[in-house]
């Protein structure tokens, strides 16, 4: 951790707003309700805060993701959300197993509108989970999704916030009222400004397509510059090489979809980004029909997976397939600045025709002499003569140098790719604190 006290600052605030409302709400409990009552509340209280906060982490502050990295906010995000199922989910089978007479209040017919509430809550709650989890096997398109998920995520925690209001007895002081008004309204800011403040932003900051070009594989690379340069400030659009941006193509910024994908250009100019994008699904199919003056939004820069934050005498870039975007952006980014420290590129893919940003790594191996590209084709053609198979420990030990330990690396790729190339890296004792990979799968 490059920043650990502002990590430790941020950690703690955490803590403090998930756990506020159970230390106050428990101050002055009637020890005659009984402790498995009280434990079932407590469960209760901590699982809808920390179900509170996790609007906070989708809004992608700049000042947390800036320390933590959005690969960790997003592990965070998921591994909360099987916690507060585990809190939800202990709040009313800790009262069923203490006195089952409280199964009763399953019946949503003959219960109490508190009782309706909270069944309708933890309902929500595991159609969130399920869709989340089994989203392809679901069919469920990745726009389909994020909608979804938007309006289960509100429905839970206010289903959720009414069910505790009708109860009362643990709200029922001035003070404590206030609280889960306060956090009630923080929640609907965060909402507010990721729904409105921030689109209207990314609207005065909008972009234009100035091209497209064909890429291997029905990849495409597009270009784009801003509608308005002024409207990026004094300073203009920066971003660190590595990093990757959210985008949207539409009439206006305020649709719920966004994609993610690494920029593939140098960040030593900025004036016109690119974007190197492999044709899968959904939004992707539609990037080779971009028309030049179309409209398109972005919202970034954001990742760490940068060379500009990880200083060394030398670079090795892992990657398979589209994960090479962010590792030909570093690239050319060197190469713009004159940068002549030596550089690997590793690069694996199935087919040797399927090698995507071929042309702009074969440039930049031209101006750059101390850039090494090596690719690695696990299914070759008849015609291919170079390295064939996968990435591999025994492949990392041939190519690089015997330096290795002082460079510093980058890893792009499937999670099986970045398994491997990790294991094998650390086989060969290089430093994990030299290794730098971002694991997150979005879309």
């Amino acid at each position: 951790m490059r920043q650990p006290i502002r990590a430790a600052f941020w950690v703690a605030a955490y803590l403090l707003l998930a756990l506020a409302p159970l230390i106050l709400s428990l101050i002055q409990l009637d020890p005659g309700r009984g402790f498995w009552v009280n434990l079932s509340v407590a469960a209760g209280f901590v699982g809808l805060s920390l179900m509170g906060l996790q609007f906070l982490l989708a809004a992608r502050s700049v000042q947390v993701t800036g320390v933590f990295g959005p690969d960790v906010m997003l592990r965070f995000h998921r591994g909360m959300t099987v916690l507060i199922a585990v809190l939800i989910f202990a709040h009313p089978i800790i009262l069923f197993v203490w006195d089952p007479r409280f199964l009763a209040l399953l019946n949503v017919f003959v219960a109490p509108t508190r009782a309706q509430f909270a069944v309708a809550s933890v309902l929500m709650l595991i159609a969130l989970i399920a869709t989340s989890i089994w989203r392809r096997r679901l069919h469920l398109r990745y726009p389909t999704w994020q909608a979804v998920h938007a309006a289960l995520a509100v429905a839970i925690v206010v289903t959720a916030l009414v069910h505790v209001l009708l109860i009362g007895y643990y709200v029922d002081q001035p003070w404590e009222r206030a609280l889960w008004i306060a956090y009630s309204i923080a929640f609907i800011w965060i909402g507010i400004w990721v729904r409105i403040v921030r689109p209207v932003l990314h609207w005065r900051r909008r972009w234009r397509v100035v091209g497209v070009r064909d890429q291997p594989t029905g990849a495409h690379t597009v270009s784009l510059e801003p509608a308005d340069p002024a409207a990026h400030g004094p300073d203009g659009f920066r971003f660190e090489a590595g990093q990757y941006a959210w985008i949207r193509t539409g009439r206006n910024p305020f649709a719920i979809t966004y994609n993610p994908f690494s920029f593939s250009s140098s960040s030593e100019h900025p004036e016109r980004v690119e974007f190197t994008i492999k044709t899968e699904s959904g939004f992707t199919t539609t990037i080779g029909d971009l028309a030049p003056g179309r409209v398109v939004y972005l919202d970034g820069p954001w990742g760490q997976l940068s060379m500009d934050r990880n200083e060394g005498p030398g670079f090795v870039f892992i990657a398979a397939g589209v994960g090479v975007t962010p590792m030909v952006s570093m690239l050319a980014t060197m190469a713009d600045r004159g940068d002549t420290r030596p550089a690997w590129l590793v690069l694996g893919n199935r087919r040797e025709d399927e090698i995507i940003c071929h042309d702009d790594i074969a440039a930049l191996a031209e101006r750059m002499p101390q850039l090494t590209v090596v690719h690695v084709i696990s299914r070759p053609g008849e015609g291919w003569n170079g390295r064939t198979g996968r990435i591999s420990r025994v492949l990392l030990d041939e190519v690089l140098p015997a330096e290795r330990t002082r460079l510093q690396y980058f890893i792009c790729a499937s999670d099986a790719v970045m398994d491997t190339a990790q294991t094998a890296l650390a086989e060969l004792g290089v430093p994990a604190e030299r290794v730098h990979a971002e694991r997150f799968s979005m879309a």
